[in-house]
């Protein structure tokens, strides 16, 4: 009996000396976010997976690589926090703006239109999250989820010296806009709800349309209001005319399947507004914090 009991006492011991420590995830440690069992568990399941998979596009409020090998970029830099939380490694796909709601043989403006039409996005089965600032729309939630994020407000961007004072003065100028973004949604109902007449010129990047209206290849242009901080800040000569839309709220699109990872990182986020998080990134960014871009928002 002895012999027996020795061994199993020998056997415990061994057991704990030479297992393997458990790993300690700072997301589970942090104070003021009750987890769920099922969020526990994908968070553990997500640190032993080692990675989370991102699309995103290259732009100075999104991600921007450095030539010191650095990445700036409000939301990458905010997801960043997230994944170092996990202590998990971010796979980057660069992608172009179109490709967030693309699918072979469907077609998207019909999901504009049609309550009743939707698809699921072949990027968005392919990847965990898109890291961008994308607004909430109906139509876009027919076909992702969106992790909201930010408040925002869409302005017109122009030259200081080509300033329009109403909505008529846009008769007869030039738009540069991408296609399918809010923006261009927004600037063209009013557009024709108001009988004004503007051509489009249209690109595919985004950090060309300020680009273009300060060099004068178009007249104006029009922006959230977080990416329209950044446009007057690389370009003197660029000022904010007036808001086109009402307030709206951006954020980050993941799979609608995914419901544990958005409530997981719906909390984080959470965590990060209580944190002063978003206040860093954001006045690096823009050059003032959080709370005083909710202020021009009129939102506090």
């Amino acid at each position: 009996m002895k012999t027996w009991l020795c061994i199993i006492i020998l056997f415990v011991f061994h057991s704990n000396v030479f297992a393997e420590p458990l790993k300690s995830i700072p997301l589970l440690e942090i104070k003021g976010v009750n987890w769920t069992s099922e969020e526990i568990t994908f968070i553990k399941s997500l640190n032993k997976k080692g990675s989370i998979t991102i699309a995103t596009k290259i732009s100075p409020a999104v991600y921007l690589p450095q030539n010191d090998g650095s990445i700036t970029g409000f939301h990458y830099c905010v997801f960043k926090e997230f994944a170092d939380l996990v202590k998990i490694e971010i796979i980057v796909k660069l992608v172009s703006w179109n490709d967030y709601f693309y699918k072979k043989g469907k077609d998207l403006e019909k999901v504009k239109k049609d309550p009743a039409y939707s698809y699921i996005p072949t990027l968005i089965e392919n990847v965990d999250l898109y890291i961008d600032g994308i607004t909430v729309l109906p139509w876009r939630e027919k076909m992702i989820d969106i992790i909201k994020l930010v408040p925002s407000r869409q302005m017109l961007v122009c030259r200081k010296d080509n300033l329009p004072l109403k909505l008529h003065d846009m008769n007869n100028k030039s738009c540069v806009m991408v296609k399918n973004t809010s923006m261009e949604y927004n600037i063209e109902n009013i557009k024709k709800k108001n009988d004004i007449f503007f051509t489009y010129i249209y690109t595919e990047k985004f950090y060309t349309m300020d680009k273009m209206v300060s060099e004068g290849k178009a007249d104006f242009t029009v922006y959230d209001s977080d990416r329209a901080y950044v446009a007057l800040k690389n370009y003197n000569n660029l000022t904010i005319a007036f808001p086109i839309s009402k307030h709206e709220i951006m954020g980050w699109a993941i799979n609608k399947k995914n419901s544990i990872m958005k409530n997981v990182i719906e909390k984080f986020i959470k965590f990060a507004q209580d944190t002063a998080i978003l206040d860093k990134y954001w006045k690096a960014e823009y050059g003032v914090t959080f709370i005083e871009y909710l202020k021009v928002l009129k939102l506090r």
